[in-house]
């Protein structure tokens, strides 16, 4: 089974680091050897320059709304598993028999699972509550409805209050399936002040999955547009390893493309127009890996 450890968690949205605060952005080079925090001009060339207080601002947002997604479907993906826990023949009652076996397999002797019907309901216990055989440290509690129309299967997850990898979660994320590998997901949540609204696909695979679809994410009266394409997290890493996402907040456009390399460092590919810039995506949990390991 697909057993996502990302040390993660899809946010943070609280603390971003040195370059979100408006400091100098990394030193280094992208992957196709543009200089970190340079601006290439007409000719081709690059001017040193990071990213200005507005585009550091839509940076920020595109980070949270990745948060946001990361954090959802690591938590989804904790508890029923994408490749597959569920099997779309099944009726609502068997499938949740199976996430709730699947949830207890990932818990071990922490927490408590009930299984009613077709509800399941998990209570991981107050902070800093349980660390998942997936990586996951998860606290409070979430339920998912099972239900079935034709050959789909949705689960429809509640997190009242739930804390994933330091992240509080609160709201409803759908996950509706004909293969039990390929979800159609919906998501209505909030972290603090922040919230997210998001329509995705998420294709899972043995040791992966793989983000498409839009968000909007409003935080302090602004409103962001994010375009997630081919956004792949791999199991047992924070960060994505390679797509991209689109951000728009107002009449700024930045796209971020996600590195081999991003999950120990945080660094992204950043173009905002003619400027081609890297910089640090805001941390949460365990990320970036290289922070916690002396790197």
């Amino acid at each position: 089974m697909n057993r996502f450890g990302l040390a993660l968690g899809l946010l943070t949205l609280a603390t971003a680091c040195s370059s979100s605060s408006g400091g100098a952005s990394p030193t280094g080079t992208s992957d196709s050897g543009t200089p970190a925090d340079s601006e290439m001009t007409a000719d081709g060339a690059t001017d040193d320059a990071g990213l200005s207080a507005d585009e550091q601002t839509t940076f920020t947002m595109g980070g949270h709304s990745l948060a946001f997604s990361q954090e959802a479907t690591t938590l989804a993906d904790s508890l029923f598993d994408f490749d597959p826990t569920i099997n779309p023949s099944a009726t609502p009652s068997a499938n949740a028999t199976s996430i709730g076996q699947n949830i207890q397999a990932n818990l071990g002797t922490c927490g408590t699972v009930t299984v009613s019907g077709a509800t399941v309901s998990v209570n991981f216990g107050s902070p800093p509550g349980c660390t998942l055989k997936t990586g996951a440290v998860v606290s409070g509690s979430v339920s998912l409805s099972v239900s079935k129309s034709g050959g789909t299967t949705s689960v429809a997850l509640t997190t009242p209050g739930v804390v994933v990898n330091g992240e509080p979660l609160d709201g409803t994320a759908s996950f509706a399936t004909s293969n039990g590998s390929t979800f159609t997901v919906t998501l209505d949540l909030t972290s603090g002040t922040k919230s997210d609204n998001s329509s995705l696909t998420v294709d899972g695979s043995q040791g992966s999955f793989t983000i498409s679809g839009s968000a909007t994410i409003v935080e302090a009266g602004i409103t962001s547009s994010v375009t997630f394409t081919n956004v792949n997290h791999v199991e047992g890493e924070c960060y994505a390893t390679a797509g991209s996402m689109t951000v728009k907040t107002g009449i700024l456009t930045e796209t971020l493309t996600f590195l081999s390399t991003t999950p120990m460092t945080g660094l992204v590919d950043v173009a905002t127009g003619k400027k081609a810039t890297t910089t640090t995506l805001p941390a949460y949990g365990d990320c970036p890996s290289d922070a916690h390991d002396g790197g």
